[in-house]
């Protein structure tokens, strides 16, 4: 396998992992917004809020971890964080 067709293909897997994780970060927000919509709205007003409220909320969310990965302390908390979650799922498991 060439090196440029590796890097075509890890290139495609990040895209991918990148993806999967907004797609889990909206669906994990999605209560916490539905929570919060004004229930003395009409349904409607209340679909549409919401609508509204979740691809901003998870914008801004990605928003705030892109600046995260540009920070290098934070991105070396972040994986020590990480290491550790995943190594007590390794022990429990």
């Amino acid at each position: 396998m060439s090196n440029s067709h590796r890097i075509t293909e890890r290139q495609n897997f990040i895209h991918d992992v990148a993806v999967a994780q907004a797609s889990f970060l909206l669906a994990n927000l999605a209560p916490a917004v539905s929570a919060s919509i004004d229930r003395s709205l009409s349904i409607e007003a209340q679909r549409d809020r919401y609508y509204a409220d979740l691809p901003e909320l998870t914008g801004k969310v990605i928003s705030i971890m892109n600046d995260l990965a540009a920070d290098g302390q934070a991105m070396e908390n972040i994986l020590a964080m990480g290491l550790k979650i995943a190594e007590e799922r390794a022990m429990a498991g």
